[in-house]
């Protein structure tokens, strides 16, 4: 018979399963097909393909039993699945009812996972079993690493199991487990290890093992070492509960040596040994989101140090991003078309900050509603506010009182021609039970707002069509939007330096002024989806003579997004001081990136002039298909010094990538370290390097 022909039979009803079975077809094709109507066999080989219900067979024979819908498979078998795994072998047997399968001496691809057994089954799940073989991302027939183990289950998109499992780098067998689970869905790994030497630490190793107990449960452990301040450990617990929520909670503890101790016990027989001065430091935090319904959340937050320094000491990119973590507890209620309703609870446990305590703080928010039919509209914040004020340990300063405030505001928006217009009107009222002075104490503070809001818009299209530089314009809109808003705040009735400065609200004081804006914007369209170009935009306040500042102008501030194409980039924001008429700070980045990602390049500016006057840049270049390497500056004008520069060089290890770095800070010294992450994990590696950090466009 011809090369793929159709049994026309198995289409009819010669393949049809009995009632009690699935009635899918089963479509066999091949260069040579036989049917023996004695025993309801179907036998062809040569090119053999068989397709039923998402799953592709190929082989080179095949013998079908039509009434057991069952088929032995032999040859150059390939099993592809309709999520495009796949299991080869030199035999199957496959039942195309219950959708399971056994392969002999078979291999699994599964990306981003390769495995290999002396039996490998399928069960009606989709779930694979693996007898006496083993699993790794390496895709070679004798691959770099690999994890084996007598059983292992694969739950494609999931996870994968392995029991009594021996990771083997080539041939030599590294570490042993009971079991072992790989998340298949975070692409997380089980073991990190983070080698090097830092000026502060000395030579360091940083590891963690993650453990997956459940879907909902996995937990990390910490075993840390550095050389100048002794070993440290912690342990990482993360959940996820369809009913309660998720979060996780994090624990870490030294018994630190200091770098001047040399000697990690006390030598008794000894008497001029002195023991080492140890200092015991710890963390604790605990974060969790519930989502109780669909209108309300709860999120809480402990965090617990040992002492201020620890963050900065031991773990730096925390204390870059918050130097000073809250603990807090905050339940929001979404109460429909009627506002939101939120309760907040702030403690202090960290004596040595300076922190508010809110025992509780309630506010309800009302955005603007309609008023019945007309056209006015009504806004209002309402708090109520238990305050105590902490000054840092030992000091023992502490200020106490009750605040109620309700900020409510009439507005009524219209429209004029092009002009869209939105006076306001409004009042603060805000009661103290307790100030500075007790004469003032169980007063109330007034404020009376007014205002109002003007913007138009206009633009204009530009017939322009050009692919040059890769700019893909199809035709141009220019869109201009001035705006302007008068405001005026009365004096309070209580000046602020009668209160006790818990936050902002007490801190309220005559303002009167107006504020200007232009926007421009150049957009384009592409993929039919309207894209900005250029977005440049100019704001300032403009102080009257009666506001508590100095009238006139404030800063000048403008701000800049520059994407011609997917290969250039540029952001830029400028702070001018009118009074001072001096330029207060001014930044920019601008990113070139290769089209064919073999080098990328960034270069900034970073001006203070309160500060200092930095100069950064980022250069990241693939040599070949197997190394590239990176080099981050950051240079100091004023100073003329270089204050950073750091320099990594990355080798491609197949399944592995090894990247070793070296950082030079003119403050800290020296940093040098290496990690090995696998490729498929780009989690697996601990980030202690320095990047020129991209800002996303419209977050100046």
């Amino acid at each position: 018979m011809k090369r793929f022909l159709p049994i026309l039979f198995l289409l009819v009803s010669c393949v049809c399963v009995s009632a009690q079975e699935e009635s899918s077809p089963v479509e066999v094709n091949g260069d040579q097909v036989q049917y023996s109507a004695t025993d309801s066999k179907v036998v062809a080989s040569g090119n053999v393909i068989v397709k039923r219900a998402g799953v592709t067979l190929y082989c080179d024979r095949l013998e079908f039993d039509r009434t057991q819908n069952v088929g032995v498979a032999e040859g150059n078998v390939v099993l592809v699945r309709g999520d495009g795994g796949r299991l080869t072998g030199d035999r199957m047997i496959y039942n195309f009812t219950t959708m399971k399968g056994d392969f002999v001496q078979a291999k699994i691809t599964s990306k981003p996972f390769y495995g290999a057994g002396e039996k490998i089954s399928k069960d009606a799940n989709n779930h694979i079993h693996l007898q006496n073989g083993y699993i790794t991302t390496c895709d070679h027939d004798k691959p770099h690493f690999r994890f084996k183990a007598p059983k292992v289950d694969i739950i494609p998109g999931d996870k994968a199991v392995a029991r009594n499992m021996t990771l083997v780098l080539g041939k030599v067998p590294v570490f042993w487990l009971p079991k072992y689970t790989q998340d298949l869905k975070h692409k997380k790994p089980m073991f990190t290890i983070t080698p090097g030497y830092d000026k502060d630490w000395g030579s360091f190793v940083l590891t963690g093992w993650r453990h997956y107990w459940n879907d909902q449960i996995n937990t990390v452990l910490h075993l840390d070492y550095r050389s100048k301040r002794g070993f440290g450990e912690g342990a990482d617990l993360n959940y996820n509960n369809t009913r309660f929520g998720s979060g996780f909670m994090k624990m870490y503890y030294t018994q630190e040596r200091l770098k001047e101790n040399t000697k990690f016990f006390y030598d008794y027989n000894n008497n001029n040994d002195e023991p080492a001065i140890e200092k015991e430091r710890f963390k604790g935090e605990w974060r969790h989101t519930w989502d109780v319904d669909d209108n309300t959340r709860a999120v809480w937050q402990y965090y617990k140090l040992s002492d201020d320094q620890l963050l900065k000491d031991l773990f730096e990119r925390e204390y870059e991003k918050d130097s000073n973590p809250p603990t807090y507890f905050l339940l929001t209620r979404g109460l429909s078309t009627a506002g939101t309703l939120s309760l907040r609870s702030d403690v202090r446990v960290n004596r040595f900050t300076s922190a508010v305590d809110r025992l509780p703080e309630i506010n309800y928010l009302l955005p603007g509603r309609k008023i019945l039919g007309s056209g006015f509209y009504w806004k209002n914040s309402t708090t109520y506010s238990n305050l105590a004020k902490l000054e840092p340990s030992p000091m023992a300063n502490r200020y106490e009182t009750e605040r109620i405030d309700t900020d409510n505001e009439i507005s009524y928006p219209f429209k004029v021609n092009i002009f869209e217009l939105r006076p306001f009107v409004g009042g603060e009222e805000t009661y103290y039970s307790k100030t500075l002075t007790k004469e003032n104490n169980n007063t109330v503070r007034g404020i009376f707002k007014t205002g109002a809001d003007v913007s138009t818009k206009f633009f204009r299209v530009y017939d322009v069509k050009t692919d040059l530089f890769n700019l893909d314009i199809n035709r141009l809109r220019h869109v201009i939007t001035p705006s302007v808003a008068y405001f005026y705040t009365h004096d309070p009735t209580l000046e602020s330096s009668k209160l006790v400065q818990f936050d902002s609200m007490d801190n309220l004081a005559l303002r009167h002024g107006m504020t200007y804006g232009l926007e421009n914007k150049l957009q384009t369209k592409r993929a039919n989806k309207s894209e900005d170009l250029l977005r440049f935009l100019v704001t300032s306040d403009f102080y009257l003579k009666e506001d508590s500042h100095k009238g006139g102008f404030n800063n000048v501030v403008t701000k800049t997004d520059l994407i011609p194409n997917q290969y250039v980039t540029f952001y830029a924001d400028t702070y001018y001081d009118t009074l001072e008429e001096h330029l207060s700070s001014a930044n920019f980045d601008v990113y070139f990136t290769d089209p064919g990602n073999r080098w990328s390049f960034g270069f900034g500016k970073r001006y203070d002039r309160e500060v200092d006057d930095q100069i950064t840049s980022q250069l990241n270049y693939r040599i070949n298909q197997k190394w590239y390497f990176e080099v981050y500056e950051r240079w100091d004008t004023d100073r003329g010094i270089n204050k950073e520069q750091q320099y990594s060089i990355v080798r491609d290890l197949h399944e592995w990538e090894g990247k070793i770095s070296f950082n030079h800070k003119d403050t800290d010294g020296d940093s040098i370290w290496m990690i090995f992450t696998l490729k498929e994990f780009p989690e697996m590696g601990l980030n202690f390097g320095t990047g020129f950090n991209r800002r996303k466009a419209g977050a100046l």
